[in-house]
């Protein structure tokens, strides 16, 4: 009984080895996503005719980790909604859902 209840503990204590490496390559997936999306609306915002002036104040690298993938789809849709839409109206708009 006494191996039972060791061998257990070793494949506990394995199992969250494992689980926080994996834990943290999904955070940094999510990151680079985020910023992949930010970048993207970035440069929707560009082909809308947004001034240079306003898209430089968007680091899309300082915001990754600040919001999720699914903020900046939204950001995204809703500029393609409707092409009068400046980046940071958009970004309001879902901030309000988020």
């Amino acid at each position: 009984m006494h191996i039972k209840m060791l061998f257990s503990g070793v494949v506990a204590v394995a199992g969250l080895v494992v689980a926080g490496p994996a834990h943290s390559q999904g955070a940094l997936a999510e990151e680079v996503w985020s910023e992949n999306f930010c970048q993207q609306a970035v440069s929707l915002a560009q082909q809308h005719g947004e001034s240079p002036q306003a898209l430089n104040q968007v680091n899309c690298q300082g915001m990754a980790d600040n919001y999720q993938p699914s903020y900046w789809q939204c950001v995204i849709a809703a500029m393609k909604a409707d092409a009068r839409l400046r980046l940071d109206a958009a970004r309001q708009k879902c901030l309000v859902g988020y």
